[in-house]
């Protein structure tokens, strides 16, 4: 019996083997069912936090370099903020609405841009370890890790770049950049092999992708370990908040 037991927990307490299109695309096929939760992503010295509650979001990010900002959509209303900047004396947040735009509306747009790419980042790793070896699931306090190795020079060869770039890079902040993709899908091949050049730069020829599952079988944790590792945590799942800002921390632009 105890010989039985053991087994069970080295096998990641009796969850069933996932291939690895399945590991890869769980954490997307588990937000079209289940999207109120929040996101937490870091990549390097950049993170990014997103709540989602409904057709509500809370979304900040600080991507380094003062680029840091946090924009609030709750009702029929939204809220921008550039952490650490006041907007006017003892104000710290601008109301956006159709009429009245602050001047730096394109900035926060940037920034929180950013963070969606971080957040969603999960759906770039999806494409690079779908054709990877998975093993697992193993027990890993008292969640369910499945690991997935992946080839990345193999993997970058086998995708398809148009779709790969709408999530990789989905609003490109130079023209240039803009331009060479505009290249890379009119099937470019000399573009085509630039950008996978690029991307084994950036990824390296070897990656590990890993996936935590608690036992209802929610995403916990995911992580792609590559040259720059990126993680995404999950919490909150059907249990989140978004709230407006205080009112006297809002500056209403008037015409």
């Amino acid at each position: 019996m105890m010989i039985a037991v053991l087994a069970l927990l080295m096998a990641g307490c009796g969850s069933a083997a996932k291939s690895a299109p399945e590991v890869a695309g769980y954490v997307r096929t588990y937000l079209q069912a289940h999207s109120d939760v929040k996101r937490v992503a870091t990549k390097g010295v950049q993170s990014a936090t997103v709540v989602i509650k409904g057709r509500d979001q809370d979304v900040s990010a600080d991507l380094g370099e003062g680029l840091r900002g946090r924009l609030i959509r709750t009702g029929d209303a939204a809220y921008m903020q550039m952490l650490g900047e006041e907007v006017a004396p003892g104000k710290v947040w601008d109301k956006i609405t159709e009429e009245h735009e602050p001047y730096n509306l394109l900035g926060i747009g940037v920034v929180t841009g950013q963070a969606m790419t971080l957040v969603n980042s999960h759906r770039v790793h999806e494409m690079l370890a779908a054709r990877g070896r998975v093993s697992g699931p193993a027990s890993d306090g008292g969640l369910d890790r499945y690991t997935v190795a992946i080839d990345v020079r193999a993997a970058l060869d086998g995708l398809d770049l148009d779709a790969f770039l709408e999530v990789y890079d989905p609003l490109p902040l130079m023209q240039d950049t803009e331009d060479e993709y505009v290249k890379v899908r009119a099937g470019d091949r000399a573009a085509q092999a630039r950008l996978r050049g690029e991307l084994l730069k950036e990824f390296g020829t070897q990656a590990t992708y890993e996936l935590w599952l608690d036992a209802q079988g929610r995403p916990v944790r995911q992580r792609l370990t590559a040259k720059t590792p990126v993680e995404i945590t999950f919490s909150d799942w059907g249990d989140t908040t978004v709230i407006a800002p205080p009112a006297d921390q809002v500056r209403v632009l008037t015409q």
